[in-house]
């Protein structure tokens, strides 16, 4: 597209979050580094923006530098050297999917006629982010499906799995810098962790149930719900025609190896320290935090601060110690997170 309009320098995609009205930097084409990456804001606290949406139209802001845009990008687009600008809400089926954003670098480069040039690109980045975004939610209401047509009275509630796929995003936007996640790989990992334990639907009641202390053999029976999940997904991926899935691996590395210790004494492959996937180290920590301060049949919720303790106590022997570190240093988002999510039973 930069051979075809030169004073394009950014086309982004900023991708929305229904559940929790957020818009979350997604993935981008910029020349030199883009300046919002690791972001996320309430569509809300945009009016601009939420009146876009409302309205389903495209916006054109001819002058960057003289005109107000949302507040917290002003700065960061401006210091950019961005003159004019294109944003386009994108839908499916009325179902916001996310907002594409062109940047130019000549002031009112996105005419009239320019536009429609531009309108055939525009359909097209559309229509890929639709294509790839909606095989994971396909994928996500068949593991829904497999759990609910299950006898399965699985002690991970829903919210239990919206908590921890949140703490799953803070960990990875934390460490996105120092291990080189994207904000793609970033939304993966949000939208692939509460698939972790989808192999209890093969494990019986009377064990995920229990109350006491499990024997020796019921344990090993219980580590089997790793490999049942891994052959869940490949089934469904398979059954569902999601081969061309993004980042698949990454699903089946959370599945599989969330049971992992970073000391290797884990299971189900005795995997060690970096040995073991970070999207894998990073759901294991965001499960583990929320598993202790919820209730289950066989235990009261632990209070925040003595779930850190154990968290911190457990660090480089359980968990990956930045993970951990970055779980304590955001304690106010995990709170936030606890309400917003609250189990009835939650302490």
């Amino acid at each position: 597209m930069k051979e075809i309009f030169p004073p394009l320098c950014r086309i982004a995609i900023a991708i929305y979050d229904q559940e929790t009205d957020t818009l979350k930097t997604f993935t981008h084409s910029t020349d030199g580094a883009s300046p919002i990456s690791y972001y996320s804001s309430k569509l809300a606290h945009c009016h601009a923006l939420t009146q876009l949406v409302k309205n389903k139209e495209m916006r054109i802001i001819d002058n960057i530098p003289e005109e107000l845009i949302c507040q917290e990008h002003s700065n960061k687009i401006k210091s950019a050297g961005y003159q004019s600008s294109l944003t386009q809400p994108i839908f499916y089926h009325d179902h916001l999917i996310g907002l594409l954003f062109m940047n130019a670098t000549e002031i009112a480069y996105f005419n009239k006629r320019n536009i429609k040039k531009l309108d055939v690109y525009i359909q097209l980045i559309s229509t890929m982010l639709i294509a790839e975004t909606m095989p994971i939610k396909t994928l996500q209401g068949a593991v829904l499906t497999a759990r609910a047509f299950s006898r399965l009275k699985d002690e991970e509630t829903g919210t239990h799995l919206a908590r921890m796929s949140h703490y799953a995003r803070i960990i990875a936007l934390s460490l996105g810098q120092k291990h080189g996640i994207s904000d793609e790989q970033v939304e993966y990992i949000f939208q692939f962790s509460p698939l972790h334990d989808v192999g209890k639907v093969g494990i019986p009641d009377a064990i995920i149930l229990k109350r006491g202390i499990l024997t020796t053999q019921e344990r090993e029976v219980i580590q089997t719900h790793v490999d049942i999940g891994r052959t869940i997904i490949d089934t469904m991926i398979q059954t569902f025609n999601l081969s061309g899935l993004m980042h698949v691996q990454m699903l089946r590395n959370i599945v599989l190896y969330h049971h992992e210790s970073y000391d290797g004494q884990g299971y189900p492959s005795g995997l060690k320290g970096n040995d073991i996937p970070l999207e894998a180290r990073i759901a294991s920590v965001a499960d583990v935090f929320d598993a202790l301060t919820s209730i289950r049949p066989y235990k009261k919720a632990w209070s925040n601060e003595d779930a850190f303790a154990f968290m911190i106590k457990n660090k480089n022997i359980l968990f990956d110690p930045d993970c951990v570190d970055v779980l304590v240093a955001n304690k106010a988002q995990l709170l936030h997170i606890q309400a917003r999510f609250r189990d009835e039973e939650l302490a």
